[in-house]
């Protein structure tokens, strides 16, 4: 029984760390750009959408690539790249898309107003976030580290 848990924990690690990844970015571009760089327009709003259905919703969408993809498949660097890869492809390409289509009707993060650096600074995020998370799964030191943590 102490095997299946382990295999159920280790299949759960990248969805929880897209997950607290993805929100945690997501925080950052909530208070920089949606209440520092541009305060206008509903708060609940904008948190429900950056935090709540960007980060939550598509850092398990990254969390569940990566488990489809990557764990099983590749491991040590080859597998923190694709982490970052899958990461940047998903969150920092598609999603920051959509959000700065999005954000052309609501104007709420600023991105009618700096799209170069709208969407530079989800990529910059996602490719950070992707790093780490991917470290945190792939390497002997931060399977240690989650397992201190209980993740």
């Amino acid at each position: 029984m102490e095997n299946l848990n382990e295999q159920i924990r280790v299949f759960n690690r990248p969805v929880k760390l897209g997950i607290i990844f993805s929100v945690g970015a997501e925080l950052i571009i909530f208070v920089l750009w949606g209440l520092i760089l541009y305060p206008n327009g509903n708060i609940v709003y904008k948190f429900l959408w950056a935090v709540v259905f960007c980060g939550v919703g598509m850092g398990a969408t990254v969390g569940a690539l990566i488990q489809l993809f990557v764990v099983g498949r590749l491991t040590n660097s080859k597998a923190i790249l694709a982490c970052a890869l899958l990461s940047v492809g998903v969150l920092g390409i598609a999603c920051n898309l959509l959000c700065l289509n999005l954000d052309s009707h609501f104007h709420y993060f600023g991105g009618v107003d700096s799209p170069y650096f709208f969407v530079a600074g989800g990529v910059i995020l996602a490719a950070v976030s992707g790093s780490v998370a991917g470290w945190l799964i792939f390497s002997t030191k931060g399977k240690q580290i989650l397992d201190n943590v209980g993740i």
